[in-house]
């Protein structure tokens, strides 16, 4: 089934039909398959809200599903023209997953919070009371100028980057150094070399262990280094340092809502789950339970 399913994704990407005109709210066609607007309409809907914000920012993206679901409909129609939705094992597997989409349809209708919850004085206890969670590291902004180590087998090559990154370390230290240039024009690590050696900011414990020693000694401003890692050598500059401490309320607020939610339709699940055991008794046949783990021998 997953291959099917990315399969279908690659012929998305590659397929070009022909163009035709089309009448309104229909959204594609091939052949006898067609999709409706209001059908796309349903599967956006059922995405979680920042893979709709996502897609809303991404016409490439809203092309490629509209393409995919068009082909799995399209290979739908073949296989039921074929006669392949009467096949009795495929008839079970069709049914059982009916009833898994009821299922989990009625589950998620029972489950669900109401909009309301939590409320705004539910949110601050909870942020209240899970401080060390949303405690953030020590934070460093860093700008480096890299250069990569060759195997010290190669002892020419060896000394020659060493000399390289020797060279850039002392012109960067220099009064009025413009070390931005210095790091766009020497740095071998192409995705910060092309921001002027900016690394953004870094917490404390993703620092590499070489790394963290020389620049928890570092002020704002000073250029260390050269630091040699496994993959070669950093010159580093402190840009600026956030101290650690909790995280504001409004900056994690989104993820407090998600989980106080995720917990209350868990609890309401389960509290239904037992209801519905308590109300109607489970009875199970153990014979032929037994019965039926000796053919799985």
């Amino acid at each position: 089934m997953k291959s099917l399913l990315c399969m279908l994704g690659l012929l998305a990407v590659t397929a070009a039909g022909a163009q035709e005109k089309l009448p309104a709210g229909v959204a594609a066609k091939m052949g006898d398959a067609e999709l409706r607007v209001e059908e796309i309409k349903g599967l956006v809907d059922g995405l979680a809200p920042e893979a709709k914000t996502q897609l809303a920012a991404n016409p490439a993206e809203l092309q490629r599903i509209v393409r995919t679901e068009l082909l799995r409909r399209a290979v739908a129609l073949e296989a039921r023209s074929k006669g392949w939705d009467k096949r009795p094992e495929v008839n079970v597997q069709m049914e059982r997953a009916r009833e898994q989409v009821l299922v989990s349809s009625y589950m998620n209708s029972v489950a669900r919070p109401p909009e309301s919850f939590p409320s705004e004085s539910e949110i601050r206890t909870a942020y209240d009371q899970s401080q060390a969670a949303f405690t953030a590291p020590k934070q460093y902004r860093l700008a480096q100028i890299f250069v990569a180590a060759p195997p010290e087998s190669d002892k020419a090559a060896f000394a020659k980057a060493q000399a390289k990154v020797n060279d850039l370390a002392e012109k960067a230290r220099k009064k009025g150094a413009d070390f931005s240039a210095l790091a766009k024009a020497g740095s071998e690590h192409a995705d910060s070399a092309a921001k002027g050696g900016d690394m953004g900011w870094a917490a404390e414990p993703t620092l590499v262990p070489e790394l963290r020693e020389p620049v928890a000694a570092m002020k704002k401003g000073d250029v260390g280094g050269p630091v040699k890692t496994a993959r070669g050598w950093h010159v580093l500059r402190l840009d600026d340092v956030r101290e650690k401490g909790v995280r504001p309320l409004p900056e994690v607020r989104d993820q407090i809502v998600s989980a106080l939610r995720l917990r209350r339709a868990q609890e309401t699940e389960q509290a239904y789950l037992t209801l519905l055991s308590n109300r109607t008794p489970v009875h199970v046949n153990d014979a032929e339970v037994a019965k039926l783990q000796g053919t799985l021998k």
